[in-house]
């Protein structure tokens, strides 16, 4: 990590903190007074020793007791009253930073969403930000306390003894150069581990949700064999992770532990010689033991630092991802909608953002007056779907314009442009809810009679009526508790009850079977009533009956007219109604 990133990661993480410093500062302040009071107790045991029990005065012994006690009730509470305030706020710092995530990434246009796998999303909301509230909630906590006590303790030694202190005090060089040197690669071994997570879990994530398709090619054993590598490459960069944390706590323990047999040998020779009580002397091993945890607490920062420097950067940049698909700062109103929408594209020219050299649409003119029913057909490969997604402005057109009631796609606020279509794709997926929160996930707010209405429109009641459940009835992931007819129709209720001016359909009825596909067709039929609708089908016994039909091939309108008139005038037509029709 270069020092601007490092920077601009540093500062990204106070402005996470900073709505929470008072109270991590009240957490701070608690965490210095229970510090405080665990200073205090080795001058409770001194007295003990060189006071009470020398003289043989069991009040003074009792009062001392008493007093140590009570010190140790304000370390407790203090102790209780910092983790509260400083977990807390942990936890919340979490929620806050997921939630400006998911924010941020469900503003991301499409492409985004193409350009990434779910897996290596779901990595950083998950694994990276954890690491962040870790860090909060106890890396940071521990590097306060260890600092406090280690001051105080290093005073309070030298207060006991300045030549014991001394002797302790040339450990420090060695253990700072260790964490100077170890950080870096602690920090590079972080960032590769959490990078092999994200891609191991997008692997896993995308067999699980084709796990059919592994199975009908028997693509198992590959997969597991693909997968064990990339766990054992995972458990190479954790075990050379924890071999660097041991290298260092390692070399911590050789060091702090010369010292302290030092210390005992020469302050035992002390106490023998009477330059020093054995008051003092016990007073000053539990000082030492505090030093040791200290240290430990100071030490044990460092990784975690790197640590959280290596998620907090790839959380970072994930935030600084811009969608390439906007909506403009000043949005122009659509009209309101009287039966439809017009749909005009002028001189239409799309090109793929990977091969820029390809035009997926050239020069497309098309013109679908409110109300009507417009089917658009052609080979594969066309650019019939494009058409749909430059609609919706999940992409924006090269060249030439998207109208709607006269407006640019591009000068309309995107919320309402999209209000304006109802989808019904060839693979609608669903939810893993309810059979209501799928028809729902177009109107949360629909009432149960809207629902039914809806589903009644799109032939579907009488199926959901029949499930044990009826609306409760849990479709599971991505519907699979329904046959795709039954999936089909659950999207067209959803389309229904969006109450949208345009309809939109995909190859709504592509892989069904021909009863599904009559159900759904006089499913449509019925929902398309006062609205524009836009019809993309191979099957041209689905759109026979629209007003226009516009014929495409390689990304161009070679054709539009009737049914009738297209089989007298369109060869290319002709040739797919002979290869479908018959």
């Amino acid at each position: 990590m270069d020092k601007a990133t490092q920077r601009r990661t540093q500062a990204f993480l106070w402005r996470l903190v900073k709505p929470y410093r008072w109270r991590l500062l009240g957490g701070s302040l608690m965490l210095v007074l229970s510090a405080a009071a665990m200073l205090a107790l080795p001058q409770y045991l001194k007295h003990m020793f060189d006071t009470a029990l020398r003289t043989g005065d069991a009040g003074q012994l009792a009062v001392l007791a008493g007093m140590m006690f009570g010190t140790v009730l304000v370390m407790v509470g203090s102790i209780f009253a910092r983790n509260k305030l400083i977990a807390v706020s942990a936890f919340e710092m979490l929620a806050d930073l997921r939630n400006q995530l998911n924010a941020h990434l469900l503003r991301q246009d499409v492409h985004f969403f193409e350009r990434r796998s779910s897996g290596e999303l779901i990595s950083r909301l998950t694994a990276d930000t954890y690491t962040l509230r870790e860090f909060v909630h106890l890396s940071a906590p521990q590097l306060v306390r260890g600092m406090f006590v280690g001051v105080g303790t290093v005073f309070a030694l030298f207060y006991t003894s300045a030549s014991l202190t001394l002797l302790l005090l040339l450990a420090a060089g060695p253990i700072a150069l260790a964490a100077k040197i170890l950080g870096k690669k602690l920090r590079e071994s972080s960032r590769a581990q959490m990078d092999n997570r994200a891609e191991f879990s997008a692997a896993l994530e995308e067999a699980i949700a084709n796990i059919r398709t592994v199975m009908a090619f028997n693509q198992q054993p590959p997969l597991m064999a693909k997968f064990e590598e990339q766990t054992r490459e995972i458990t190479r960069l954790s075990n050379q992770r924890a071999m660097l944390g041991a290298s260092f706590v390692a070399a911590n323990v050789v060091i702090g532990f010369t010292a302290l047999i030092g210390v005992v040998w020469l302050g035992g020779v002390r106490v023998m010689e009477g330059a020093m009580t054995l008051g003092d002397m016990m007073a000053f091993l539990l000082y030492l033991a505090f030093a040791a945890d200290a240290v430990g607490n100071v030490s044990n920062f460092w990784p975690a630092w790197q640590g959280t420097l290596g998620s907090t950067e790839r959380v970072v940049a994930l935030l600084d991802e811009k969608p390439q698909i906007a909506g403009p700062k000043t949005a122009k109103a659509l009209p309101a909608a009287k039966g439809g929408r017009e749909i005009v594209l002028r001189g239409v020219r799309y090109v793929y953002p990977a091969r820029p050299e390809v035009a997926a649409l050239d020069g497309v003119e098309m013109r679908v007056q409110p109300g009507q029913k417009v089917a658009v057909v052609g080979p594969s490969g066309a650019g019939k779907s494009t058409l749909f997604r430059l609609l919706l402005r999940l992409d924006d057109v090269a060249e030439g314009q998207v109208l709607v009631d006269g407006v640019d796609v591009r000068e309309a606020g995107l919320a309402e442009l999209r209000r304006q279509f109802a989808l019904v794709a060839q693979d609608s997926p669903l939810f893993s809810g309810t059979v209501g929160f799928n028809v729902r996930f177009a109107r949360p707010e629909a009432t149960d009679d809207e629902v039914w209405a809806a589903l009644k429109a799109a032939h579907a009641d009488g199926f959901v009526k029949a499930l044990p459940k009826g609306l409760k009835t849990a479709v599971g992931e991505k519907g699979v508790q329904l046959s795709g007819g039954q999936k089909q129709r659950l999207a067209i209720a959803r389309a229904v009850l969006a109450d949208a001016p345009v309809l939109l359909l995909d190859e709504a009825t592509a892989h069904l079977d021909s009863e599904s596909e009559a159900a759904i067709q006089a499913a449509l039929a019925t929902v398309g009533k006062g609205r524009t609708v836009v019809t993309i089908a191979h099957r041209l016994s689905t759109v026979k009956n629209a007003d226009v039909i516009f014929v495409m091939d390689k990304g161009r309108v070679v054709a539009s007219g009737s049914h009738g008139e297209l089989m007298k005038t369109s060869s290319l037509y002709k040739a797919l109604a002979a290869l479908q029709l018959g």
